[in-house]
């Protein structure tokens, strides 16, 4: 399979920034080549899935960035029929057109493009197009174009190209070129040739809104004029606000009125323009004529609305789609919508015959979410949002993206997506034939029937259907079969319209015995001469497929299950089409893997016939048995008690086979699959009400219904009861029941108690079904006594304790630790020292005041009583007076009569009393602090214990802190006495000050303060001087030498001190002479302050320069001599660097002698 393009202008060009890539798919495996005819890239193989796409990316030489003739022609060869799509795209630029084989290709074309508007233009010109490709050597074409072409050739002027094999023209203009006429014309050799015709715009903005100007790059291969139609049906695209449509002549010039009917009106000849009429419209029409047209739909700019309003949130930009006639349709096509540059979402509209829906399938599932064409009930459509490819992305291959859509009968459909400012639109598929002009298969024993491909071992007519009579035709059906009709007869004849069509057929029947791709090429003769001779070539590319194997197989033969028909037919090199299931009970289907529920058991005959897309049919029949279902039942025991096991037992049966699964679902969280019925136990842990739920299943597979089963989980007795305590003189053993129920159903309990006495006599019965009975015993023993409860639901719980009957003759005793050195804080511990003759001690009660508060006890009883035997007493803190006496008594029992008592005088020695005195808040540098006791008259020794306290009590605030000291004080008597003081030390502020500041008279300096701490404050003194005395670091300016002292001050009273000693510098007081005749009077030169200026340096030269005194400081003055030897009378000059901020001093001085 050939096909062929160039790779036209578009708004950027693939050598700046634009890519162009093809999608090949196809419903084979396949492989080919892509190569152009100036061999500028190397051939590029490619290989291609079934049902997958395979991406090629065209490199940038094959780039068409200007008008004229080149050497471009991009060749696509397959082994097997492909579908191909060709997309030019960038960031905000996409433009895609379906490729047509050369087979489909014509001689004749019109150019349909789009008023010429980009407001690209005038900084990036951007042109109506439309691009010329040969397909065979010797190619001559005549082109008429509609506008004036930028190469130079005018409106409406023919010229002439001549054209080899792989070489294209590019025509462009300012000027929307719809209508320009390309016509291949006869050769020297005799007859035309077909050539590959595109058309678009390098950039066109589309719609009516002003504030919205963003434009696209158009590109679409143009349709034959021979394959044009009379009756189309447009779909709006799916999330825009409108589209725009021409329909175009194919007769422009034509006088007579071809009758075009946009939704049942009358489009008058008179409202078409250059040969074209344009509506916009935002939902479904019907287009009829009496002449064929062409139909084109245009997405139009971002943002536009059909009332030239704004669309805000819409996304996509101009695109032009050739719609396909409803005489041309397809039944079977595999598509990829990019997603390349950005696209963000695809769609695929459908147009089928309303009776098709049913067969429709989208990606091997059915769909059937179609709306009915207004006013044309027998057609449906459907706009279906799919996946995407992947992104602006450089894969090869894949199936993301890929789509592919089938149906029983033909259909149309086209592919689009939209982005940010970009969007691709192209016919999904088509099969372009010669409407008036074809040759096609008749299938001998149905001849009404004709096809455009055939099946292996079919006997067909090759029928020629032509526009006008011949008096000559010449078959070539290839592999050197050729025969001439020179005298030829229509067998029929029909009128389509106002046109008589002629059929003819060749000398005899033909049938294929190999699958494969064929050709017929008939030369007929055209007693008309048009452009390309008396001759007319017509040539039919067609299959020859062998039928497929039918197979299946069918899961779940179970009555009242669907049963799963699976097909597993072998396609043979083809593709399936159709599925008609026939289950043997007067329904069918024609999903290839329906799903089918029985309504009676047993045999049914399903029959499976399926076709190919060449219509090549087979079938096979499989016998399908229909199980009677099992019919589950289970039965369990009673009664149902919490915890206890419950036994199931199966009762299950079934007519067809044998049951070799239970399938148990107890309904409490928990399920078991079991291969057998034997009867099982099973425990609920919890009450309720559960449903059990079980399932059988035969060894056919078949499952039963689901049987179910409500039973209620009853709670068990808690049983419990209270044990006496006698002894063996007490009257009866009185036992006291304490079971309990969740449900609290226990006054519908039953008691059964056993008490477990071998001596008991009928009058003295061993058992009693009473709640709370009574029982003597005659003999001090051991015994066993259980009480079983039965509840309202049947559950029991039996209970036995250990009971014992006390001897009868306790005996009191108890010793006291410790009993000479008890004080009043401490614990009093007394020991038990009690037994009995048998068994135990049942009660004991303690008096620990009995002469004083006789009535005051504390009682423990058998469960009570100790292990280690001791008990313990507080008699109370007391400290006065020293001593305090008590009699505790003790008394015993075995059982309620049987009973004994002792007692005993002690002594309890009072607790010293100590208080400390109080340590308020420290400072880290307080002082040691002596704490103080107060024992209140005890006498005894007392210890200091803690952080920062000496044994003594001297506490030492070295440490900043809350501290606990601990103070231990024992008194004579022997009791002690404890007690605690918190001491807290706080931080105290640290400061630093330079020691000495130097100012200059009439000067100030801030004084460079340091301190830490939290929230201090500050105090100066003096404050004389200063602008402020309260704060860190003030402005000191003090007329006189002074030290500054600085305290500063924590919130607890904590403080710190620094001092600073501001000198203040004044200025150096120089004479101007001095007599250094040694009488004691101004015999040195004295210069007043300048020895307060550390470091200073004085200079003094004779009148030459020459130095004759140097000295730094100034401690001993000048004497007015040199080297030892007095200077004479004169004027001296001085240099005086008083340094420490002070400019410095130059002058004279005169020594007067």
């Amino acid at each position: 399979m050939d096909h062929n393009l160039g790779a036209s202008l578009d708004g950027k060009g693939l050598d700046g920034g634009s890519l162009m890539s093809l999608y090949i798919t196809s419903a084979v495996n396949t492989s080919g080549t892509v190569t152009i005819a100036d061999g500028s890239f190397a051939a590029i193989p490619f290989t291609v899935a079934a049902n997958q796409v395979t991406i090629v990316t065209i490199p940038p030489a094959a780039y068409l960035p200007l008008p004229g003739q080149f050497k471009k022609g991009i060749h696509i060869t397959s082994l097997k029929p492909v579908a191909i799509y060709a997309h030019i795209y960038a960031k905000g630029v996409s433009g895609a057109t379906l490729l047509l084989p050369v087979s489909t290709l014509g001689t004749d074309y019109f150019s349909i493009n789009y008023i010429q508007k980009s407001n690209a233009a005038p900084k990036d010109p951007a042109y109506s197009a439309f691009v010329i490709v040969a397909t065979e050597d010797n190619t001559t074409v005549k082109v008429i174009p509609a506008a004036p072409l930028i190469d130079g050739h005018a409106a409406n002027a023919a010229f002439t190209l001549q054209l080899q094999r792989g070489q294209v023209y590019q025509g462009l203009s300012a000027t929307d070129l719809t209508g320009s006429k390309i016509t291949a014309i006869n050769t020297a050799t005799g007859g035309c040739t077909r050539t590959a015709f595109f058309a678009g715009s390098s950039r066109m903005e589309i719609g009516c809104t002003p504030d919205s100007v963003t434009s696209d790059n158009l590109f679409q291969q143009v349709y034959p004029t021979a394959t044009w139609g009379k009756n189309y049906i447009t779909v709006p695209l799916l999330s825009r606000n409108y589209d725009v449509f021409r329909i175009v002549l194919s007769n422009p010039a034509t006088t007579t009125d071809p009758n075009v009917k946009l939704n049942g009106m009358l489009v008058p000849l008179s409202s078409f323009n250059n040969g074209f009429y344009e509506f916009a419209s935002q939902s479904t029409n019907t287009i009829t004529a009496d002449q064929p047209v062409q139909v084109v739909q245009y997405a139009v700019s971002e943002a536009n609305t059909i009332n030239c309003s704004i669309y805000y949130n819409d996304v996509g930009d101009p695109e032009m789609i050739f719609l396909n006639p409803l005489e041309q349709t397809v039944s079977h096509v595999t598509l990829y919508s990019t997603g390349n540059y950005l696209i963000i979402k695809s769609f695929i509209n459908v147009l089928i015959k309303t009776s098709a829906v049913s067969t429709f399938t989208l990606d091997g599932v059915p769909y059937t979410n179609f709306t009915v064409v207004r006013n044309n009930p027998l057609y449906s459509y459907a706009q279906i949002p799919v996946q995407s490819g992947p992104q602006n992305v450089q894969v090869t291959s894949g199936s993301q993206g890929t789509h592919t859509i089938s149906a029983g009968d033909g259909f149309n459909a086209i592919a689009y997506g939209f982005g940010s400012h970009e969007s691709y639109g192209y016919a999904a598929g088509t099969n372009l034939q010669n409407l008036n002009e074809n040759i096609t298969l008749a299938n001998t024993t149905n001849s009404t029937v004709t096809q455009t491909n055939g099946c292996v071992g079919v006997t067909y007519n090759l029928e020629l259907t032509l526009p006008y009579q011949t008096s000559n035709i010449v078959w070539n059906l290839g592999n050197n079969t050729r025969y001439t009709d020179s005298n030829p007869t229509p067998v029929a004849t029909t009128t389509k319209g106002t046109q008589i069509l002629y059929l003819y057929q060749y000398n005899k029947p033909v049938t294929y015995t190999a699958a494969g791709d064929y050709t017929v090429v008939d030369t007929v003769f055209n007693p008309t001469e048009g452009a390309c001779g008396n001759n007319d070539v017509v040539e039919f590319d067609f299959n020859i497929s062998a039928p497929p194997t039918a197979g299946f197989m069918a899961a779940g033969s179970c009555l009242g299950d669907s049963t799963i028909f699976t097909d597993k037919t072998k396609t043979n090199g083809s593709f399936i089409k159709t599925w008609l299931w026939d289950f043997g009970d007067n329904t069918t289907s024609a999903l290839q893997n329906p799903k089918h529920l029985y309504t009676n058991p047993g045999n049914y005959k399903v029959k499976l016939s399926v076709a190919n897309v060449n219509g090549c049919g087979t079938d096979t029949t499989i016998m399908v048995y229909i199980d009677h279902k099992p019919v589950a039942s289970f039965i369990t025991s009673v009664p149902d008690c919490i915890g206890r096991s419950i036994t199931f037992t199966d009762q299950s049966t079934s007519v067809d086979g044998k049951i070799v699964k239970w399938i148990w679902n107890f309904g409490d969280g928990k399920t078991d699959t079991l291969t057998n019925n034997q009867p099982f136990n099973h425990t609920y842990a919890n009450t309720g009400t559960d449903t059990v739920k079980l399932t059988v299943i035969l060894d056919t597979g078949c499952s039963s219904a689901v049987v179910e089963k409500a039973i209620t989980v009853s709670p068990i007795p808690v049983v419990d009861f209270a044990l006496p305590a006698v002894c063996l003189n007490d009257t009866y053993a009185q036992f006291t029941n304490q079971s309990s129920i969740a449900d609290s159903s226990e006054p519908t309990f039953n008691y059964l108690w056993n008490f477990g006495d071998p001596n008991a006599t009928a009058a003295n019965p061993n058992t009693s079904t009473e709640q709370n009975p009574k029982h003597k015993y005659s003999q001090a023993d051991n015994y066993n006594v259980t009480l079983t409860v039965t509840s309202e639901y049947g559950c029991s719980q039996s209970k036995t304790q250990p009971f014992t009957v006390n001897g009868d003759t306790p005996v009191a005793a108890f010793s006291i630790e410790n009993s000479s050195n008890l004080c009043s804080m401490d614990d009093v511990f007394f020991d038990d020292r009690s037994t009995v003759n048998f068994g135990s001690i049942t009660k004991i009660v303690w008096y620990f005041d009995y002469n004083n508060k006789p009535t005051d006890t504390v009682v423990f009883y058998k469960d009570s009583l100790p292990a280690s035997r001791k008990y313990r007493h507080n008699y109370g803190l007391f400290n006065s007076p020293l001593t305090k006496s008590y009699t505790v008594r003790m008394d015993v029992y075995s059982g309620i009569t049987c009973t004994n008592t002792t007692q005993q005088n002690i002594t309890i020695y009072a607790n010293p009393l100590v208080t400390l005195s109080s340590v308020g808040p420290l400072c880290q540098n307080s002082p040691p602090v002596q704490i103080v006791e107060n024992k209140n008259g005890f006498t005894g020794t007392g210890v200091f214990a803690g952080t920062g306290v000496s044994s003594t009590g001297l506490f030492t605030p070295s440490i900043v802190g809350t501290f606990t000291l601990n103070y231990a004080f024992t008194a004579q008597n022997g009791c002690s006495y404890s007690t605690t003081e918190q001491v807290t030390v706080n931080p105290v502020p640290t400061v630093s000050i330079v020691p000495d500041l130097v100012l200059l008279e009439g000067g100030q300096v801030t004084i460079p303060a340091k301190a830490s701490g939290d929230s201090l404050t500050y105090q100066w003194t003096p404050s004389i001087g200063l602008d402020n005395d309260n704060i860190l670091n003030p402005v000191a300016s003090p007329s006189k030498n002074t030290t500054y002292k600085l305290i500063a001050t924590n919130p607890q009273g904590c403080l710190a001190a620094a001092e600073v000693n501001v000198s203040v510098l004044k200025y150096p007081l120089v004479p101007n002479a001095f007599t250094p005749n040694g009488d004691g009077i101004n015999d040195t030169w004295d210069i007043k302050y300048l020895d307060s200026y550390p470091n200073n340096t004085v200079d003094i030269f004779n009148r030459v320069g020459e130095k004759v005194f140097t000295s730094i400081g100034y401690p001993i003055p000048w004497d007015g001599t040199y080297k030892g030897s007095p200077l004479p009378s004169g004027t001296y000059y001085y240099i005086i660097n008083p340094k420490n901020g002070r400019k410095i001093i130059s002058g004279s001085v005169t020594i007067i002698r």
